[in-house]
């Protein structure tokens, strides 16, 4: 027991002259910590000066979309007519042609308006209807058609006119003699030719019709690209 605590003693004494000797910051030295905020290098994926913003793609995206645009502009399309007579068109086309722009011909059944027919309907056959066509003359009236077939068969037609006003101003003459007068709107049926083309934006724009083409109605109009 005594050599026990005698060895105590002496482990005591010896742990204090080494404190007393050696620095306590030196006897019990800490390790350097490793900076939390040390940056750590991607091992896969793009490194820092290969990644790109949100903005930088938004950006990128929308030059890639004026591009787009830009690429669709690159031509100008236009509708030349209409023309009732296939044999001008085909002439007008080759005034395009000789300036190497191909156009193509296209044709439409439409309604053409020819006027205002004044008539007289519900004759029972023709000898009826020259008998209202007598009366007329004798009025002073003296210009009709008797139709003779289809479902106006026997009607008295007294003119077809082309100004509203012209057909009106007969209508109220023949009401005044006592006449059962009547009008309709008068349509035929015929081909409508057009002609299409289109040219590149840098060029100067081409308009080949002259004076006559416009007098007739005919004229070059812009639209969309299809």
């Amino acid at each position: 027991m005594k050599i026990f605590f005698s060895l105590l003693l002496i482990v005591n004494i010896a742990f204090g002259i080494t404190q007393w000797l050696m620095p306590y910051d030196q006897l019990f030295e800490e390790k350097p910590k490793i900076a939390v905020a040390e940056k750590l290098r991607l091992l896969d994926g793009p490194q820092e000066s290969e990644v790109i913003t949100e903005k930088e793609a938004i950006t990128k995206k929308n030059d890639n979309v004026l591009v787009a645009e830009e690429a669709t502009n690159q031509l100008l399309c236009y509708t030349i007519g209409p023309f009732k007579d296939k044999t001008r068109a085909l002439e007008i086309s080759g005034r395009y042609s000789s300036n190497q722009i191909e156009t193509r011909l296209k044709s439409s059944l439409e309604k053409d308006y020819m006027g205002i027919m004044v008539y007289i309907n519900g004759h029972k056959n023709r000898k009826a209807a020259l008998k209202t066509a007598t009366s007329l003359a004798a009025k002073g009236i003296r210009d009709y058609i008797i139709v003779k077939v289809g479902e106006e068969e026997n009607v008295l037609s007294i003119g077809v006119f082309g100004l509203k006003k012209n057909a009106d101003g007969l209508i109220g003459r023949l009401k005044k003699l006592k006449f059962p007068v009547k009008s309709i709107a008068r349509y035929r049926e015929r081909t409508i030719y057009w002609l299409y083309y289109q040219q590149s934006n840098d060029r100067e724009l081409l308009s080949l019709l002259d004076d006559i083409d416009i007098d007739k109605g005919i004229s070059q109009i812009s639209r969309q690209c299809s």
